[in-house]
């Protein structure tokens, strides 16, 4: 990968497309830090990454991510495809695929400066480094799969070939989704499940015979299309299942298309979704290896020895290559898959992609060279003598094997014809609702005999904006408007990217059509839009997660999870809470970002009123300055009553006491402790249904003691003359303000058991009756001894 990525520097250095002459000797690149993402997993461009030699607050700057590079972006992909130099933090995404085989990376970015009048565009490359994760949650080995010939199958993908390490709670669920389109992987087997059908032994024939057969078997089931000739195998066609799942289900890999390189994968993506929001907590890619006894290591593609190498251009026509221009083949990549890399671009000219004509490439597929989309740009330079030019390629497979250097021959005749002809076309860039000037830079036309006779007319196009010459309406011009600066395109500021112009240009005698590309880049000027809004249900006094799928919006224009959604007006019934994670206090908000939506940290709480509708109002707002606003939404809440409950005692509450006959202890929530949802500790009422009484054998006395209020006798020490308590709340006995008090006279020499009963009411009148508290006195010897005299009866 290092000639690789020398070679991919040299082409991408600066290539300085400025729609207006700026000076080429600075770049607009101010800091250019590069990004570092570990193996199968992704990673931010952080604030400082990247800079530029741009006033902000003056002019408009936008990056787009080129798309139509495949030598770039080879392992992985950055996102989103245009953003704003001012970018904010977790905005800017670059997604690693897993692949092991490359140690770096390289996205091509095009920078745009907007002004009033002028735009200025320059092309440069973000480098991106991948490590090895110090911690990943898909970990290989210790075992790795192998196939022992051609044809053959694999053992099962268990445990010992991948694991996976998270943390397993109620909230995420782990799934395995196979990628086989992202990475055309794997390349040279299929995936199956079960156990093929063996080969019997006929009579006393030998070994080999039954090796034999067993491989033809093989190559039957290999070549099989559908499960009807598997033998005993079933084809796999799920695209998504659960971690534990893909473990256990059996899956193998089938070798099916020798001649391969020794090594295949199998790709893999591992998503924790979280249950309540349902988003994406953590995602990470694998490519889980596969080796195959007997093959070859992979070659290097080679040139095609049907192809010419020679590409004859008329002077100023754009002219696509073709196969037999230029081609090349590998055994184990199809063609289709093959990317050719631009080692040595020429001298004059370019070489373009067809989608975009107006920009040089340094890449491009197969694929797209076979559909004729890839041609040569000769230079705006008019030559009476032939001129010829040298390209260099590599050409690269699917496991980045290259070949060795391809030149091709560019060989641009001079023309020889009166009719007016365009000899340079860069269409317009500009942002959205702009206008510019079509210029010389971007439009030249030349004619031999008579430039002047020359007229440009508008015969279709114009979709999204309108033409003007001189300042008026204008349909017609001539090249003298064009190098004056005359010919204007408006765009109509819609939200749309791309747009276009179709010329007649004439001579009087000769015409010509050309098509003018126009690409527009979009502007922050759309409010983020509501896309879900459903009702929100939660139990009455209950708190229930606003999820992703219960509102979420949107924005054309910006990252979506900057949207800012604004409490206008608040509940009546409840509250807007954020609770940043388990186990943590939660805290009421006025306003919060989608993001925190999509990390399950946004919550209703019913405050438990006998209100069962509510509702709040949001106004969307991006992190444009001065801010795009939405108009303000109703988001509704329905609360489920619950029927009434009485309340319930806690767990663990003892409702007895022991007590000394001479002392007054406290009853204690520990002792006594009911709770309600409805009601708080002051409103939940306890009431003496029945006043202490004697339950043992020993009862002496019809005084069983009393319960009273501690603030209502001078001491805390037994007093007859403390009032007696009949009703209470929960509320004082967490404040210890509720005691028992013993009988006032001596209760003997035994102790006694005493019981009270209690009923407990909340506010709504629903009450609990029976409860039975149960009281031991026991005895203090405090008297002293009495000595009672007997006299004895004479004998009789």
């Amino acid at each position: 990968m290092g000639s690789q990525g020398h070679s991919l520097a040299l082409t991408l250095l600066p290539v300085l497309l400025l729609e207006l002459t700026c000076s080429s000797h600075s770049s607009l690149v101010k800091v250019n830090r590069g990004l570092k993402v570990k193996r199968g997993q992704s990673a931010y461009l952080q604030e400082g990454d990247l800079q530029f030699h741009i006033p902000i607050q003056k002019d408009a700057c936008k990056v787009e991510i080129v798309l139509n590079e495949p030598i770039t972006q080879r392992v992985g992909r950055l996102m989103p495809q245009v953003f704003d130099c001012q970018y904010l933090t977790d905005e800017v995404k670059y997604i690693h695929n897993g692949c092991p085989l490359l140690k770096e990376d390289t996205v091509k970015l095009r920078l745009y400066r907007f002004t009033e009048t002028e735009t200025y565009l320059e092309e440069f490359s973000l480098h991106v480094d991948i490590v090895e994760p110090e911690c990943s949650i898909i970990k290989l080995g210790p075992k790795s799969l192998e196939v022992p010939e051609f044809y053959g199958l694999s053992d099962a993908v268990d445990g010992n070939v991948v694991s996976f390490h998270y943390e397993r709670k109620s909230s995420l669920e782990c799934s395995i989704h196979l990628s086989h389109h992202d990475t055309h992987l794997p390349a040279h087997g299929k995936l199956v499940t079960g156990e093929p059908e063996k080969a019997t032994k006929r009579g006393d024939e030998p070994e080999s015979f039954i090796h034999l057969r067993q491989q033809l078997d093989n190559k039957a089931r290999a070549m099989c299309k559908s499960e009807d000739c598997l033998k005993g195998l079933k084809m796999v066609k799920f695209t998504k299942i659960s971690c534990d799942e893909f473990l256990m289900m059996g899956l193998k890999y089938q070798h099916i298309d020798p001649p391969s390189p020794d090594l295949d994968y199998i790709t893999i993506r591992l998503n924790l979704k979280d249950t309540r929001s349902g988003s994406i907590f953590q995602s990470e890619r694998a490519w889980i290896p596969v080796k195959i006894v007997g093959a070859m290591p992979n070659q290097p593609p080679k040139p095609s020895f049907m192809s010419m190498f020679i590409l004859e251009v008329d002077q100023f026509i754009l002219t696509p290559l073709s196969t037999a221009t230029l081609d090349a083949e590998d055994e184990e990549t199809p063609k289709q898959l093959l990317v050719f890399n631009i080692t040595k671009p020429p001298v004059e000219g370019f070489l373009t992609h067809l989608s975009d004509h107006t920009r040089p490439i340094s890449s491009f597929t197969w694929l797209d060279l076979n559909d004729m989309l890839i041609g040569y740009q000769p230079p705006n330079s008019s030559h009476t003598q032939r001129r010829n030019y040298e390209v260099e390629f590599e050409v690269h497979d699917v496991f980045f094997e290259k070949s060795p250097s391809i030149t091709v021959s560019v060989s641009v005749r001079s023309a020889d014809t009166n009719a007016p002809r365009v000899s340079w076309n860069m269409g317009l860039s500009l942002l959205e609702g702009q206008s510019r000037p079509v210029t010389w830079n971007q439009l030249q036309i030349v004619d031999n005999d008579n430039l002047n006779a020359v007229r440009i007319i508008t015969i279709d196009g114009l979709l999204h904006g309108r033409l003007t010459v001189r300042g008026g309406k204008g349909f017609m011009f001539t090249v003298d408007d064009i190098k004056a600066g005359m010919v204007h395109y408006h765009h109509d500021d819609s939200d749309s990217t791309k747009d276009f112009i179709i010329f007649r240009i004439t001579d009087g005698p000769h015409q010509t059509r050309h098509k003018f590309p126009i690409k527009i880049l979009p502007k922050d000027d759309s409010p983020p839009l509501l896309i879900t809004n459903m009702l929100l249900e939660v139990s009455e006094g209950q708190t229930a997660l606003l999820r992703g799928s219960t509102l979420q919006a949107s924005d054309t224009d910006s990252n979506d999870d900057y949207i800012l959604f604004n409490i206008t007006r608040l509940p009546q019934a409840g509250e807007v809470m954020k609770i940043p994670g388990p186990g943590l206090t939660g805290y009421p908000v006025t306003h919060f970002l989608q993001r925190d939506l999509s990390q399950s940290i946004v919550y209703y709480r019913h405050l438990g009123n006998e209100v069962f509708d509510d509702s709040f109002e949001v106004v969307l707002s991006d992190f444009h300055d001065p801010p795009n606003l939405s108009e303000p939404q109703v988001v509704m809440v329905h609360i489920e009553p619950v029927p009434d409950q009485p309340p319930k005692e806690v767990p663990g509450s003892s409702r007895c006491v022991v007590i000394r006959e001479t002392e007054v202890a406290h009853i204690t929530r520990q002792q006594l402790h009911f709770v309600d949802q409805e009601s708080p500790d002051s409103e939940l009422t306890y009431t003496v249904t029945t006043p202490p009484f004697y339950t043992g054998p020993h009862s002496s006395s019809l005084d069983a003691g009393r319960l009273f209020l501690v603030d209502s006798i001078p001491k805390f020490t037994k007093d007859s003359n403390a009032p007696v308590l009949r009703l209470f709340t929960q509320h004082a006995v967490n404040f210890m303000k509720v005691a028992y008090m013993p009988p006032i006279m001596d209760i003997g020499p035994y102790p006694q058991y005493i019981q009270f009963v209690l009923a407990v009411t909340n506010h709504l009148g629903k009450t609990v009756p029976g409860i039975c508290f149960n009281v031991t006195v026991m005895p203090v010897d405090n008297q002293p001894p009495q000595t009672f005299c007997f006299r004895s009866s004479p004998t009789l």
